[in-house]
């Protein structure tokens, strides 16, 4: 039978082998508990207890949840719940979850739980292992967050669709206002002129002022301000560095000379090319007695089959 959910509050489950320091850890989950619950609401721990998952950070944590007061529960099984080492954090658990399948469980309650999320404490030798793992508590649209990466948001790739959209109809917008704003500029009280010289040996930021005080919208990119600001003026010019077409005159052709000088070159070339040929059918003659002499068919070598492409997806931290 289901559990009932909880009026309230927040439940936190913890993943990974990874290190950091107890302290930090701490004040990221107490800013993220303050900002995810009101004040009067319960947070709720849950650790996974195998030999292979828990570490001495976890324990450093679940010492902190005792002394803070915090509920907390652990996964486990019968044989890790019988460790020596496990027994003070057994002792001071809610709830002992016996289980064989330690991420199921998890998933069950953090699914259950009115608001969750997965701190995980990453260890780079397990990377493959964690992202599959991560994988699947995103895919169950569980929050997960790397603790030891300040709490970045883990994400399957291309969940950043929307935003992409979002940038798109922006630069629309800014476009449709350059625009707008440079119909309506009146440029008639203009005192001081700029060379193309002098505005592109400005910062970005003294050539934006210009382009602003002038009644110009504000561009993206530095040369398109100068181009307006120079437009506006009446003084447009050609960017520096331009070419110029220069002609060049060609002297005429010997003709005698040339031919002279290509028949050399196809002189030259037939004769290195027939010693070559004359080479070749050396050592081709040779080639064909040794394999008169060798006539026996071999067996086929065996084909060890290519490793399948690995179609594995990565998280990405945001």
């Amino acid at each position: 039978m289901p559990r009932s959910k909880p009026a309230g509050g927040i439940t936190i489950g913890f993943l990974g082998t990874g290190e950091m320091e107890a302290d930090p850890a701490t004040d990221l989950i107490e800013e993220y508990i303050n900002e995810s619950v009101k004040p009067d609401e319960p947070a709720k721990f849950i650790f996974p207890l195998t030999e292979t998952e828990f570490s001495d950070t976890l324990a450093q944590l679940a010492t902190m949840a005792r002394k803070s007061k915090i509920t907390y529960e652990v996964i486990t099984d019968a044989d890790n719940k019988k460790r020596r080492a496990f027994q003070e954090v057994v002792n001071g658990a809610a709830h002992t979850h016996l289980v064989t399948d330690t991420w199921t469980q998890m998933q069950e309650i953090l699914t259950e739980a009115p608001k969750a999320a997965l701190f995980v404490l990453w260890d780079e030798k397990r990377d493959d292992e964690l992202q599959e793992l991560c994988g699947t508590f995103i895919d169950a649209e569980i929050t997960v967050l790397d603790l030891t990466n300040g709490l970045a948001r883990l994400e399957a790739p291309g969940d950043e669709g929307e935003e992409g959209e979002g940038t798109e109809e922006t630069e629309e917008e800014e476009q449709a206002a350059e625009e707008e704003a440079d119909g309506e500029r009146d440029f008639s009280d203009l005192t001081t002129v700029y060379s193309r010289i002098q505005l592109e040996k400005m910062p970005h930021a003294e050539v934006k002022d210009i382009a602003v005080g002038m009644g110009l919208a504000p561009r993206k990119a530095r040369e398109n301000m100068i181009l307006a600001i120079l437009e506006a003026q009446g003084t447009a010019e050609a960017p520096a560095g331009a070419v110029e077409a220069v002609v060049v005159t060609a002297a005429p052709v010997d003709n005698a000379a040339l031919l002279t000088g290509l028949e050399e070159i196809l002189d030259k070339f037939g004769s290195r090319f027939f010693t070559g040929l004359d080479d070749w059918l050396t050592k081709f003659s040779t080639a064909a007695e040794g394999f008169a002499f060798n006539t026996a068919p071999e067996e086929p070598m065996e084909v060890e089959p290519e490793p399948e492409s690995s179609s594995r997806r990565r998280l990405v931290r945001r």
